[in-house]
């Protein structure tokens, strides 16, 4: 099913379901035919989930969601689906959105009442990871929507940090613009941009990527 799913072999997701029955079954990280349809975009496959009842809630056991995973690949017809389905709005998805330069994700997400000050466990927001990876259009949407410039994550670091680490001068201009101050962090000798374990915005951990392997071995 799981295969199925992230593959968008419909008539075998269909085949599967009648032998099963179970929409959400997951594999040992949590992962659901949903979620892995919603990452691949694979939108008649998650229509059809949708309609047949699997919850558009279901987390990864790293906190990931359908459409945390649809935000972070700029799927916007597929977050639509599951939102119109009630999936809930969490942090993670427009942080993720921020991170990935999917203006469109991260404005419907703000539009559906997403938190725009949202931090996750080491403090970074939308707006640090944004200006972090250069999405100059971004840090203007999210300045203009109300967003703290001055926020710091547990490193003391700021969005402005981030962007004039990453010699982002257009992006340290709209900060520095909306009140912003820097702080350099890169000769503390123990930030999160050298803890490679731990740095919160690492596939391998934030964002809770599976591999193949892992799918087939649960389905």
């Amino acid at each position: 099913m799981l295969d199925a799913a992230k593959s968008g072999n419909l008539q075998q997701v269909k085949k599967l379901i009648s032998e099963d029955g179970d929409l959400n079954k997951t594999a040992k990280n949590g992962v659901s035919p949903l979620i892995l349809a919603a990452e691949h975009n694979n939108s008649d496959v998650v229509s059809f989930l949708l309609e047949q009842g699997a919850d558009p809630n279901l987390m990864t056991t790293m906190g990931g969601t359908a459409l945390s995973r649809a935000a972070e690949n700029g799927h916007l017809d597929v977050m639509k689906q599951l939102l119109n389905h009630d999936a809930k709005v969490s942090d993670r998805a427009l942080i993720v959105a921020a991170r990935e330069g999917s203006l469109g994700a991260v404005k419907l997400l703000v539009d559906e009442g997403a938190n725009i000050n949202a931090q996750q466990r080491w403090g970074q927001t939308a707006l640090m990871l944004a200006a972090r990876e250069g999405h100059a259009m971004i840090v203007k949407f999210l300045l203009a929507q109300g967003a703290d410039a001055k926020l710091r994550d547990k490193n003391n670091d700021s969005a402005l940090s981030m962007a004039l680490d990453n010699d982002h001068g257009e992006i340290a201009a709209q900060l520095r613009q909306a009140g912003a101050q820097a702080h350099g962090s890169k000769n503390t000798g123990a930030g999160l941009e050298e803890d490679t374990e731990d740095d919160i915005p690492e596939e391998t951990d934030f964002d809770d990527f599976i591999d193949d392997d892992e799918i087939l071995d649960d389905d």
